[in-house]
């Protein structure tokens, strides 16, 4: 089944169970959402990635200069733990982590998520099933990016619509405290791989949060980069 498969069957999962109230609001929220057309203002392939030095869960800088020195860079952007279709996100792509790094790439995700965000979540009202999608440690690195500052680089940020807010509220999830910030401001789950030359090489930027870059086409662009590179040596 893919990453995309699994998310469909969430949702409908979602549908089936959830309160009619809770379950229209998610629907709600999702088409207010894929009508802002983040597409047409975020970064695309042949622009240049932006500078970032983020910390990690544990505190350690990472750059973007010292991910390419060591090969080409899959970024992606993630909501957080509360996002059930981001926990299956990096899931798939833990397991493929492998077949990532055989393509001499590195893996990381980015989010507004505080390392306390999880528990947050946890200590809410939402639903069993969304808790225990969360992933808690993945073999990557996950960077945390205050206040969505390197996403807004990429022009992915938007405001969560009223409905998911008023969901967060029905199931007292202090979002808040997850991220550190009142804002209410997320980033798009875009995917991007980024050449060693800091050049924008591939990119999945969806309209529809619930849809994500799969495995298998992350992995056949890195392999198709890593052909090309390989032939220009």
């Amino acid at each position: 089944m893919t990453l995309n498969e699994q998310i469909r069957d969430t949702i409908q999962q979602f549908r089936d169970t959830l309160p009619p109230e809770l379950a229209a609001l998610i629907e709600q929220g999702a088409g207010e959402i894929s009508a802002l057309e983040i597409v047409e203002n975020a970064l695309r392939v042949g622009d240049s990635a932006p500078d970032f030095a983020l910390a990690t869960y544990n505190g350690e800088s990472r750059t973007l200069e010292s991910y390419l020195a060591q090969g080409p860079l899959v970024l992606t952007f993630y909501r957080g733990a509360w996002c059930p279709y981001c926990n299956l996100q990096l899931a798939a792509y833990n397991a493929r982590l492998d077949e990532i790094r055989e393509t001499g790439a590195n893996l990381v995700a980015i989010t507004p998520e505080q390392a306390e965000g999880a528990d947050v979540f946890l200590d809410s009202d939402a639903p069993p099933s969304a808790k225990d999608s969360i992933v808690r440690a993945p073999n990557f690195d996950v960077l945390h990016d205050n206040a969505n500052q390197l996403a807004r680089k990429y022009g992915l940020v938007f405001t969560l619509p009223q409905a998911h807010a008023k969901l967060f509220e029905l199931m007292n999830f202090e979002i808040e405290k997850a991220t550190g910030d009142s804002s209410y401001t997320f980033p798009d789950p875009a995917t991007y791989i980024i050449d060693v030359d800091g050049i924008i090489y591939w990119a999945f930027v969806p309209n529809n949060y619930r849809k994500r870059a799969e495995p298998d086409e992350i992995i056949k662009q890195l392999n198709t980069l890593k052909t090309h590179q390989e032939v220009s040596a």
